[in-house]
């Protein structure tokens, strides 16, 4: 049985840096509150980061939320989930911004114009929450969830410099958030990767089994499923979950790709669910096009009645992405 440490362990190989930002911010937040954005692609970290947040934070109150792509067509559903636990403390709000704090969490709209007046109630709201400790509060996939709850977690975590508040949000590489530190979550080195794995297939190889298995694979497999990885933690825990006694011994080929049915492989798949069918209709076109040369693609696009144009929101996600050439009319569409 794989313990729950040796999971956490795992999913922060390689984020010793991000890991320091976490302490220093949760460290630092009885002398004033700060915030931090880690972002990064599918299957990197950013989960096990909020969740490494949680483990260190015992002096403080903590507020979760996770952004759900089900609700991102309601405004300030991400927002009502969060502060759920501490709506108590409204009372504590001018009365103005108590009735529109309360208006907005049950589901009506709020007046562009009165846009600030709401964020400063949800900032109150944290601060009178954080009067008896310190407070956490995290919203990871914040970009997934609705965007007002986004807009309004930005707003009050460029303002907390004197208030015993932490926020700590993830989101994808596809987003930034001005005026907040923010770590991008890079590519695990051979190394690291090596370190992924050997956690991951260990328990296995511990495992009683008639086939016998060595206490690990072979070097040359553990490199060449490092490679296959791309440096990416979810990728290579995927990959390890598929690995076959035979390939563990290096006496058959091993897997060309992550496998498309384990956790990463379903995380791609709902950013293409979110996407319009046109977008997704250039995407499996330009799948098609090996060369990647933008004639082709236009041709295939004229063919099915699609508009290149409709590749952009993949680019937006994070899917596709344009390399330029010498000459602008020679960009090709490369897939992520």
């Amino acid at each position: 049985m794989v313990t729950a440490s040796r999971v956490q362990l795992t999913a922060l190989r390689g984020r010793d840096d991000e890991c320091r930002a976490v302490r220093s911010l949760l460290d630092g937040v009885t002398d004033g509150g700060g915030a931090l954005l880690v972002y990064g692609e599918p299957g990197s970290g950013r989960t096990a980061l909020v969740g490494y947040a949680h483990r260190h934070a015992e002096a403080c109150t903590v507020l979760a939320g996770t952004g759900l792509t089900e609700e991102a067509a309601l405004p300030y559903a991400g927002l009502q989930r969060l502060v759920d636990p501490v709506l108590d403390r409204a009372a504590a709000l001018p009365n103005e911004q108590r009735q529109l704090l309360r208006r907005a969490l049950a589901g009506e709209s709020c007046p562009a114009d009165r846009q600030l007046t709401l964020s400063m109630a949800v900032l109150g709201l944290l601060v009178a929450a954080a009067g008896d400790r310190p407070l956490l509060a995290t919203m990871d996939d914040v970009d997934r969830g609705d965007p007002q709850t986004a807009q309004v977690l930005a707003f009050v975590a460029r303002r907390l410099r004197h208030s015993p508040i932490a926020v700590l949000l993830t989101a994808d590489v596809t987003t930034m958030v001005d005026g907040i530190p923010a770590y991008r979550l890079r590519a695990l080195t051979e190394s690291e990767s090596v370190a992924v794995l050997t956690d991951q297939l260990r328990p296995l190889g511990e495992r009683e089994s008639a086939d016998r298995l060595p206490e690990r694979p072979a070097a040359s497999v553990l490199t060449a499923l490092a490679g296959i990885g791309g440096g990416n933690p979810q990728a290579l825990v995927d990959l390890a979950e598929v690995l076959s006694p035979g390939q563990w011994r290096g006496e058959e080929s091993l897997p060309a790709a992550p496998p498309a049915d384990g956790a990463l492989g379903r995380a791609y798949r709902a950013r293409l669910d979110r996407l319009p069918p046109d977008t997704r209709r250039m995407l499996l076109l330009a799948a098609l096009d090996e060369d990647g040369e933008p004639g082709t693609l236009i041709r295939a696009a004229g063919a099915a009645g699609t508009e290149v144009e409709a590749l952009a929101p993949a680019e937006v996600a994070g899917l596709v992405r344009v390399e330029p050439r010498a000459s602008p009319s020679r960009s090709r569409w490369c897939a992520r």
